[in-house]
C-alpha cells in the first residue's frame, strides 16, 4: 500500500475499505460502505505531541495526541487529532516534534459504531457530513456534533499508515475531487452516504439503476440511481403497459415505455456522441458508452438536486427537470472547449481515467448548474406583456451582432414589433425548424436576415402569415 501525497492537500470523501450490511434500497441488505471525511496536509508542523494514560473499565488506555499548527499550511486555528500509540507514525510524531520538522499526514474523520453519549446505533448509510454537523457549507462543521458520532484519528504520517486506517488509500487518488460524497469509486454506486455494490436494486435515493436498465435495453449496465424500484417479485404473466409516469407496469417489469426508459435511452445517446466525438467507436467500446452514460446520469443527478435545493440529496430522473439538466450538461461540454470530454477520460476502469472523469464531472456540473439556475433569475424578474395581455417571449441570439441586428428590425417603422418580438416567434419555427435565435446556425440567420432587411414590410407579412396559420392549427 504506496502512497503518494498530493503537492497540496484538501479535504475530500473517501469510503470504509470493509463493506457493512445496511437495507439497500429495496429493503434487502447490502454490503456498505460508509462515507470518512478525508484531510490531508503537506508540510505541516506539529506544535504539540503527548501521550496520555487513561484508566478504563479494560484497565490503562493510552493514547497519543498531536496539535498543529495551522499558519504553516494556510490555516487559522490550530487543531489536534489522536493517533495509534506504538506505531511508526506515533514516533515520527514525536520526532517531528521534538526536532520542529514538518510533517505530511492524513487525518480519518469516520463513524463512531454507537453515539458516544447516547449509545444510539449510527447508520452505515449516514452521510458523513451530516455526523459532522454540516448544514450547507462543507467546511463548517460543529466540533460538538462531531465528537458525538466520530473518531478523529491521524492515520498516516509521512506515508506510514497506522492500524486505525478505515479508507483504502489507493482509491484517494480517484477521489479527491469527491468533496461532497457523491461521486463513487470505480465498481461502487453511491447510495445515500455510502457506496454499495451497483447491482443492487435501485430505489428513492439511490444512485445505481443496473437492473432497470437491463430491462430498458438488454445491453445496458449502469450503476447509478432510478427514483423507483419494484415493490414485488416478477411475475410470470405480462401485464399491460403502464402510464408513462409510471415506471413499473403491475407485473413489477420495467415500463419501457416510461419517462425513465425515455431518460436513459436519451442519455446513452448522448454518451454514444460523446464517445465518438473523440474518435472512439461506440460499437466497439460499449463499456465505454455505459461508464459514460453512468457518469452523466449521475452528473444530471447533481444538477436537479442542486436547484431544487433538496438537502436529502434524491433525484427524479423521470421528471422533465432532470432533462432539462441533461441539455444543459450538453450545451456546456460542446460550447465551452476546457469542458469538451476528452479521450483520456474513456476507459471505465483505469484509476486516471476515473480521476480525470470525475474531474470533468466537477466542473461541468458547476458550469451547468449555474446555467441552469440562472433560469429561475431571468424567469422572476418579471415577465413583459403586450397589448393584449399576452405574455412576451424575449428571445435569445447566437451572437451579439446578429441580435443587435434582429432588434433593428423588430424596430423599423414598418415592423413595429420591439415590444413583441414573440410574435414573429411562428415564423421563425417554419424557417428554421425553432422559435430560438440562439439555437439557429449563424450563418443561415444572417442569410435570412438580409432578406428581411431589405423589405421589412414584406417580413412582417410573413410573420403575419405563420401567426395566422399557426392560429388556425391550433383552433383545429
Amino acid at each position: 500500500m504506496g502512497y503518494q501525497a498530493p503537492e497540496k492537500g484538501h479535504p475530500f470523501i473517501a469510503f470504509e475499505k470493509r463493506p457493512r450490511l445496511a437495507p439497500g434500497p429495496d429493503g434487502q441488505s447490502v454490503r456498505a460502505r460508509p462515507s470518512v471525511y478525508v484531510r490531508e496536509l503537506v508540510n505541516i508542523k506539529v506544535a504539540d505531541y503527548k501521550e496520555k494514560t487513561k484508566q478504563t473499565s479494560e484497565g490503562e488506555f493510552v493514547t497519543g495526541r498531536a496539535s498543529f499548527d495551522a499558519a504553516s499550511v494556510g490555516l487559522e486555528h490550530n487543531f489536534g487529532a489522536s493517533v495509534q500509540i506504538g506505531s511508526k507514525a506515533a514516533q515520527i510524531l514525536a520526532d517531528a516534534f521534538e526536532n520542529k520538522t514538518a510533517v505530511t499526514v492524513v487525518i480519518e474523520t469516520s463513524r463512531r459504531a454507537r453515539t458516544k453519549d447516547s449509545s444510539e446505533a449510527i447508520s452505515p448509510l449516514t452521510p458523513i457530513h451530516e455526523l459532522r454537523g454540516i448544514v450547507g457549507d462543507v467546511t463548517s462543521a460543529k466540533a460538538e456534533t462531531t465528537n458525538h458520532n466520530c473518531r478523529v484519528l491521524i492515520v498516516c504520517v509521512n506515508g506510514e499508515f497506522t492500524g486505525e486506517l478505515v479508507s483504502d488509500p489507493d482509491e484517494w487518488e480517484m477521489l479527491r475531487e469527491n468533496r461532497d460524497g457523491l461521486l463513487a469509486p470505480a465498481g461502487w454506486a453511491v447510495y445515500e452516504g455510502a457506496v454499495i455494490p451497483p447491482t443492487s436494486t435501485a430505489g428513492p435515493g439511490t444512485v445505481d439503476v443496473r437492473a432497470q436498465v437491463t430491462e430498458v435495453l438488454q445491453s445496458f449496465g449502469f450503476s447509478h440511481p432510478a427514483p423507483a424500484a419494484r415493490k414485488g417479485p416478477v411475475r410470470a404473466t405480462h401485464a399491460a403497459e403502464a402510464k408513462p409516469w409510471e415506471n413499473w407496469n403491475t407485473d413489477q417489469r420495467l415500463n419501457h415505455g416510461s419517462y425513465l426508459a425515455t431518460a436513459i435511452r436519451e442519455t446513452y445517446a448522448m454518451a454514444s456522441q460523446l464517445i465518438t466525438s473523440v474518435g472512439v467507436s461506440p460499437s466497439d467500446s460499449q463499456p465505454i458508452v455505459q461508464a459514460l452514460t453512468e457518469t452523466l446520469l449521475s452528473m444530471a443527478d447533481r444538477i436537479q438536486v442542486g436547484v431544487y435545493r433538496r438537502p436529502e440529496g434524491t433525484a427524479v430522473r423521470s421528471d422533465r427537470s432532470h432533462h432539462e439538466a441533461r441539455e444543459w450538461i450538453g450545451y456546456v461540454t460542446s460550447t465551452t472547449p476546457e469542458l469538451a470530454y476528452t479521450a483520456d477520460m474513456a476507459d471505465p476502469t483505469d484509476a486516471n481515467a476515473v480521476k480525470a472523469r470525475n474531474v470533468w464531472a466537477k466542473k461541468v456540473i458547476a458550469a451547468a448548474g449555474r446555467l441552469m439556475d440562472s433560469v429561475a433569475t431571468i424567469a422572476d424578474s418579471g415577465t413583459p406583456t403586450g397589448p393584449d395581455g399576452v405574455p412576451v417571449i424575449l428571445p435569445l441570439s447566437g451572437t451579439t451582432a446578429l441580435n443587435d441586428r434582429f432588434k433593428a428590425l423588430l424596430a423599423h417603422a414598418d415592423v413595429g414589433l420591439t415590444h413583441w418580438p414573440d410574435r414573429v416567434q411562428p415564423l421563425l419555427n417554419d424557417r428554421f425548424g425553432t422559435a430560438e435565435p440562439h439555437l439557429i446556425e449563424a450563418a443561415f440567420f444572417a442569410a435570412a436576415l438580409a432578406e428581411w432587411e431589405a423589405n421589412p414590410a414584406a417580413f412582417l407579412n410573413a410573420a403575419r402569415a405563420s401567426a395566422a396559420q399557426k392560429a388556425t392549427e391550433i383552433a383545429a
